[in-house]
Order: structure tokens, then sequence, then C-alpha cells
């Protein structure tokens, strides 16, 4: 039997932040800020040949209450990232964390983490 040839060569991963890392650092921070009263998760899947991700807000306290903060959909090439629902579209990483920098210290998140601990707290 003959040797096998590797037609591979070297592969390496892409030396870029992925998006969803990017969720995965912001959703171990909420954690923290609230005493793991809320915490977030990041659920991925497969849809229609892209990624999705799911960024959830959930409330142990209450039954693991979740609740669906935004939706992140990419392809394999990583960038564009668009918000679903919203038709928000960031072509960079650099536009997609200033985005999310702004939505989640944004008057409304705020006020959602706020609601759902004093739900928890009563």
């Amino acid at each position: 039997m003959a040797a096998q040839t590797d037609f591979w060569g070297e592969i390496a991963p892409t030396v870029v932040r992925t998006p969803v890392a990017i969720l995965r650092e912001q959703a171990a921070l909420l954690g923290t800020k609230t005493k793991n009263l809320v915490e977030a998760t990041v659920y991925t899947e497969s849809y229609r040949g892209a990624f999705r991700h799911l960024f959830n807000l959930v409330v142990p306290g209450l039954n693991d209450y979740t609740y669906n903060l935004f939706t992140i959909e990419h392809g394999i090439g990583l960038y564009p990232v668009t918000v679903v629902g919203r038709e928000f579209r960031f072509e960079t990483e650099q536009d997609f964390t200033e985005w999310l920098r702004g939505f989640l210290s944004s008057v409304e998140t705020k006020r959602i983490v706020g609601n759902l601990l004093a739900q928890v707290a009563s």
C-alpha cells in the first residue's frame, strides 16, 4: 500500500477576533456586574449556510428565564455581521464592536437588565 500524500499543506486559524468571541466576552462580564443574578449566554446555530448567534439574558433565580436581547448572523468569512431584525450590517470588527458597545450600554438595554434584576430580587 502506498504512503498517503498530504495535499492540505499547513492550516492555521485566522488571526482575528470572531464575532462570537466578542459576544462571549461581553456575556461573561454581565454575570460579574449583576452578581450572577442576571447572566448572558451565547447560543450558536447554523442557519441557511450562515452562523447565527443568539445573545440571551438568563435569570437563574427565575427558573432560567431567558430573554433574547439580539441575534447576529455572519457567513464563513466572519464579516460582515448583520443584526437580525434590525437590518444593521457591520463590515469590520471595529464597526461591530462600536455598535455593540452602544447597544449594551443603551438606556433600553439597562432598563431590561434592571427589570430582570427587580424580578429576581422580589
